[in-house]
């Protein structure tokens, strides 16, 4: 027995010579576009079924007031990730934040105009003159500029409001519609009883990528085990989310309690549409279409948003996809 008992501390020395302590998680934060919604459950789902932890990472889930404060926020390395219009980043990527795309999330741009059915707007014309309520902080505000150089639309007036007072500004006449993503703010306004519509920023020919996992560069490069594991991360979050949406929404209630279970609910179904664009098909979860990268910069120059055209490879990276 005692000889069985020595054999067996013996083995276990060997092991832990062998294989060495376990190595600590990495203490990460993702930063959120937005107030959570729906979409984002996503995420909350992965961190309860231990997908990010099983990878080595502690993952921080932050709450976020908008894309381009979310890239100043990763581009300022308060912040090691960040979900962030494609777009939005681009344009800051321009300018000198040295942020990078490492996977894509919501691969078909969503933003638009959301409005009240009894507007009667049939067309981007009808818009001539509106009160549009955006936010500081979020990429619509540069993109719907894109739009009204697109359409010819005069004499808008933008209202700036908090992230969450988007739909209440509409709902109290204090705006005539808002900017935002189309699948998340019409279901909430109808929620509150009142039928509305959405014109979709890319039928106007501002057609951006939406959503990607952005991180520094100096991560990219510095720390790239850290980003693979991240991605990977992503690319299953990705994926079992729409295995049990339903779930999922119960783990984001469990962080925002208020939230509307069959709203949001609706609104993470519809949010499955946009994990991929045309150029994506086939394609892994979370694999950014260099041809999608291409046209974006293309749009965002001809409405200028981007100065000067950089090689494509400064915006993104399909480096950590598998």
């Amino acid at each position: 027995m005692r000889s069985t008992l020595k054999s067996l501390i013996a083995a276990g020395a060997l092991a832990a010579v062998v294989t060495g302590p376990a190595q600590a998680a990495d203490d990460v934060t993702l930063r959120l576009d937005w107030v959570l919604g729906g979409y984002h459950a996503v995420w909350h789902y992965a961190k309860e079924k231990g997908v990010f932890a099983k990878n080595g990472i502690n993952i921080n889930l932050r709450e976020g007031r908008g894309s381009m404060t979310t890239s100043q926020t990763v581009g300022n390395q308060s912040d090691e990730f960040g979900t962030a219009d494609g777009g939005a980043m681009m344009v800051l990527r321009s300018k000198g934040l040295k942020t990078k795309m490492v996977a894509g999330y919501l691969r078909t741009g969503p933003s638009a105009l959301i409005f009240p059915k009894s507007k009667g707007w049939k067309n981007w014309k009808d818009v001539n003159n509106a009160k549009i309520a955006d936010s500081a902080g979020g990429s619509t505000i540069f993109l719907f500029k894109a739009v009204q150089k697109a359409m010819g639309l005069k004499g808008n007036k933008t209202i700036l409001v908090a992230p969450p007072a988007k739909v209440s500004s509409v709902l109290s006449g204090k705006a005539d519609g808002t900017n935002s993503f189309g699948f998340l703010q019409k279901p909430i306004m109808e929620s509150k009883g009142t039928p509305a519509e959405y014109f979709s920023f890319a039928d106007a020919g501002v057609n951006v990528p939406g959503l990607a996992i952005i991180t520094h560069e100096d991560l990219v490069a510095k720390k790239g085990n850290l980003v693979g594991r991240m991605v990977a991360s992503v690319q299953e979050a990705m994926k079992i989310v729409q295995e049990n949406p339903e779930a999922a929404i119960d783990a984001l209630r469990k962080a925002k309690p208020t939230l509307n279970r069959d709203v949001h609910l609706a609104i993470l179904k519809s949010s499955f549409d946009l994990y991929h664009s045309a150029a994506s098909k086939g394609k892994p979860l979370g694999w950014i279409p260099p041809k999608d990268i291409e046209n974006a910069q293309n749009i965002l120059v001809e409405y200028e948003q981007i100065k000067v055209k950089a090689p494509t490879s400064n915006y993104f990276t399909n480096q950590f996809i598998k």
